[in-house]
């Protein structure tokens, strides 16, 4: 029976990669007190540290205040990417937002925090 692994576990390895990689900058941006209704921007940079390209399938804000910006180009091996957040800083008061990267192949999203305080103007 062992003689079935052998064979099969070559093309398990085939069929399915391994799970990609990736390198950021930062996973936190703060972006401190902020003007109230004036939308400020934050740019993650990721690289692929895998040996296949990569490519990102979705970014998910946890509200509404915050609205994502990538591109869904493949990310070859050694390469850099970024994800731009846009908060649009209309609730007063302190916020901490999540961003869910979706990266295709990847079981778990990434996660990344903005977070910050909004004041009268």
């Amino acid at each position: 029976m062992n003689w079935i692994f052998y064979i099969f576990f070559p093309l398990l390895v085939t069929i399915y990669p391994p799970e990609p990689k990736v390198e950021w900058d930062k996973t936190e941006h703060d972006f401190g007190v902020l003007e109230h209704k004036e939308p400020v921007y934050a740019t993650f940079v990721l690289k692929n540290i895998t040996n296949d390209s990569i490519r990102l399938d979705n970014v998910r804000t946890s509200c509404g205040c915050t609205s994502p910006i990538w591109t869904n180009e493949y990310i070859m091996p050694g390469d850099t990417s970024h994800i731009v957040i846009e908060y649009d800083a209309h609730d007063k008061g302190e916020f901490y937002r999540e961003i869910k990267v979706f990266i295709r192949r990847q079981r778990k999203p990434e996660k990344l925090f903005v977070y910050g305080r909004v004041e009268e103007e």
